[in-house]
């Protein structure tokens, strides 16, 4: 065996050896920030076993509850961590079929006491980056009607990140009703923020329908400890045929349009 040879073999092991201190390095670098690995059969395991996962990963039972079965199992197919975020009250904007913003009690009234959805967000911190350089995180929205609206149109979702967030990925959205699942197609993607468009159903005062959206952000390692915060919106079409005109800058949803009522939120969390 010629010198050349052995030199190729031992940086062959070197190169090996150092690849497994990374993996391994990397492994231990998850556990150590208790990032929980994903199921492997997320896609097709019992309810009760990805409530019990969505347990290990930090979400309490009264949130696991209230999410659609299918958003369970994408958030169980990923390695992750749920991110302790405060979540801030929801605004209303109610507007009517001629644009104007509707402020007096009588409807503000009605509005109470009709079906409402409740809107929400989630981050689950999924480990860092290969490069070592991101932290990485799937960002949910999501909404629930508790009863069936009495108007069944095209309503909207979106979600829009502060300018410290980097989108990667492709979006996901999906609505559930009676135990049936209806993809929610991409409305608008921007560098800002992701917005989908929801098909409601018809249904009664017990029908449940609900739904989320999915967008991976990466931040850089260097923001770890920085605040930041996402908006939600949800807008519902409560006369037809109009268009619900949606704005996404960073942190900032804006409706606009006749016959609707947008739903606001906002949740912070730290990096």
């Amino acid at each position: 065996m010629n010198k050349k040879s052995v030199f190729s073999g031992l940086l062959s092991l070197f190169m090996f050896f150092s690849l497994l201190t990374s993996v391994g390095a990397q492994a231990s670098n998850e556990v150590d920030q208790g990032i929980i690995p994903a199921l492997s059969d997320a896609s097709s395991v019992s309810e009760s076993t990805l409530d019990e996962h969505l347990q290990e990963m930090g979400f309490k039972t009264t949130e696991i509850s209230t999410l659609p079965i299918e958003m369970k199992r994408d958030i169980s197919s990923k390695d992750g961590k749920k991110v302790a975020a405060q979540e801030l009250d929801t605004t209303v904007t109610i507007t009517d079929e001629k644009g104007n913003i509707v402020t007096d009690q009588v409807a503000t009234n009605q509005l109470a006491a009709s079906a409402t959805p409740n809107i929400s967000g989630y981050a689950v911190y999924s480990g860092t980056s290969n490069n070592g350089r991101e932290r990485v995180y799937q960002v949910y929205a999501t909404y629930r009607w508790p009863s069936s609206p009495f108007n069944f149109y095209t309503d909207n979702l979106a979600m829009a990140w502060q300018s410290n967030a980097t989108p990667t990925g492709t979006p996901n959205g999906q609505h559930t009703v009676d135990g049936n699942t209806y993809s929610s197609p991409v409305d608008k993607e921007e560098v800002s923020g992701t917005a989908w468009l929801v098909d409601m159903k018809a249904g009664g005062s017990t029908t449940v329908q609900s739904g989320w959206g999915r967008q991976e952000l990466r931040y850089a390692t260097s923001s770890k400890g920085i605040n930041t915060a996402i908006a939600v919106g949800y807008s519902h079409r409560t006369v037809p045929t109009f268009t619900t005109g949606i704005a996404l800058s960073y942190g900032v949803i804006s409706f606009s349009g006749s016959g609707q009522t947008d739903y606001y939120g906002r949740f912070n969390f730290t990096i």
